[in-house]
């Protein structure tokens, strides 16, 4: 099974959370024939956080799991955690291919949506 997790920080507020969930919903609309899951997880903050999701997704039979961080800068959690995170899955699910994208802001395409955004 063809998996894409959508990793954000995470928040204490809920309407931020469910921001993330929403648009995991509408990314697995267009991603049909590509990925058979299309789920969100957080790196703190909220639930469900990145290494439980991996785990369940695994359980639940995925062979492969696409990763794309919804950050725009390369903070630690860019640069360390969520590549921890994913050589830590691999050791554990060796059976299993990770993927770790680009995160948001390192996509060359962005400026675009800003420039859209700005003169709409």
């Amino acid at each position: 099974m063809n998996t894409l997790i959508i990793a954000a920080h995470g928040s204490r507020k809920k309407e931020s959370n469910m921001e993330v969930a929403m648009l995991a919903e509408r990314v697995s609309k267009k991603a049909v024939g590509s990925f058979e899951k299309v789920e969100h997880a957080f790196l703190q903050l909220a639930e469900p956080l990145l290494e439980k999701k991996i785990d369940e997704l695994v359980q639940k039979g995925a062979t492969k799991i696409v990763i794309f961080p919804f950050f725009i800068g390369s903070g630690s959690h860019i640069l360390v955690d969520i590549p921890e995170f994913v050589k830590k899955a691999q050791l554990v699910h060796d059976h299993v291919e990770f993927k770790l994208t680009r995160h948001l802001g390192k996509i060359e395409a962005i400026e675009d949506v800003i420039i859209h955004e700005v003169m709409a």
